[in-house]
């Protein structure tokens, strides 16, 4: 029985569980999602080229019981794009049933609208632009998923 015990609380559980309790309080950990985003409220900046060089941004969707992610995104004048592999992700999900977002972008939040980009002249744009700052293949972009627009979101 003892050994039984000692086997069943080993350090990896514990670090998974203490991980998701982490993440549930705060931003995300990686690709376990996280809760609110912490952090001072910027003005939305009329152009995107400071976030070039960021990889990764954080988005927080669902403002009642907020759920956040790290994902790629990535600036086109006045407006930021972030993509969903797949629709069907919870980030995803939440955004068509609520567009009020929070982007964090290399530590500087921003209050947003989201929107999926439904022309396809702006989705093929979004689409080039993701492919050349993440060096995809155009094939990955192919499937189920959808660039988000997001833009100021008034006052």
């Amino acid at each position: 029985m003892q050994k039984l015990l000692s086997l069943s609380l080993s350090p990896v559980p514990l670090w998974v569980a203490g991980a998701m309790l982490l993440s549930s309080c705060g931003a995300p950990l990686g690709p376990i999602p996280g809760g609110k985003l912490q952090g001072i409220i910027e003005p939305w900046p009329k152009d995107w080229s400071h976030a070039e060089n960021v990889e990764n941004v954080l988005l927080e969707t669902n403002p009642t019981d907020p759920y956040s992610v790290t994902i790629w995104g990535l600036g086109i004048e006045d407006s930021f794009f972030v993509g969903a592999s797949k629709r069907s992700n919870q980030w995803a999900e939440n955004l068509e049933k609520d567009p009020r977002v929070v982007l964090d972008v290399d530590g500087a939040l921003y209050r947003a609208l989201a929107k999926r980009v439904t022309n396809s002249q702006t989705n093929n744009e979004v689409a080039q632009k993701f492919i050349a700052k993440y060096d995809l293949d155009s094939q990955a972009l192919e499937g189920d998923g959808a660039f988000y627009q997001l833009t100021a979101a008034p006052d």
